[in-house]
């Protein structure tokens, strides 16, 4: 499958951050599938969102779909009647975000699946390899804080006075991106020499 690497270089600070959130029907990409999709992209340096996608994706093999996971995601045939297709979804995505930086509170599962569905579409993959995990910057944040005792997004958003309706794509992506500047905001802003 090709990848972007003759693609010209991009300095790091100019390329656009796609911030993605993805909800499946299990976590094993090599079994599971994308049933929902949520991303901001946003500008740099300035993070401002200029643009947003969403979209609900229909699964082709519901059967081996984990009941907890449909569940979580409150998953049912009549909920995803209108969902389009996988290849459609990863088409819009490729449209919004070229050469873009995937960012997300865990963005390795999402990077997981996004390459495993390309390869299933057999198409180029859009992205940069290299990922930004919000969770990482929290771990770094609150590392030596008393609170919040379990490190997810749901008590981080809370610690940081983020509302946030979870396992929503679309509320989960908002809140990461707000933990996100919150974040990075704290470090100092210097021009390299």
């Amino acid at each position: 499958m090709p990848y972007l690497l003759d693609k010209p270089r991009v300095e790091f600070r100019h390329r656009p951050l796609l911030f993605i959130d993805m909800e499946y029907t299990g976590l094993d990409p090599a079994r599971h599938e994308i049933i929902e999709i949520a991303a901001l992209l946003v500008s740099q340096p300035d993070l401002n969102i200029t643009n947003s996608y969403y979209a609900k994706v229909a699964p082709r093999h519901i059967v081996t779909a984990d009941p907890k996971s449909l569940k979580v995601t409150s998953y049912s045939p009549s909920a995803w009647k209108e969902a389009i297709p996988l290849r459609q979804a990863l088409l819009d995505l490729t449209d919004l975000a070229p050469d873009c930086l995937l960012a997300g509170w865990g963005i390795q599962t999402e990077w997981e699946f996004l390459n495993a569905a390309l390869a299933t579409e057999n198409l180029t993959f859009f992205y940069d390899h290299h990922l930004i995990e919000v969770y990482t910057l929290a771990f770094v944040k609150f590392f030596r804080a008393v609170e919040p005792k379990f490190l997810n997004l749901g008590s981080t958003a809370r610690a940081l006075g983020i509302s946030i309706d979870r396992h929503k794509p679309d509320s989960d992506i908002s809140a990461t991106f707000e933990i996100f500047k919150i974040l990075v905001g704290g470090f100092p802003h210097q021009n390299p020499a």
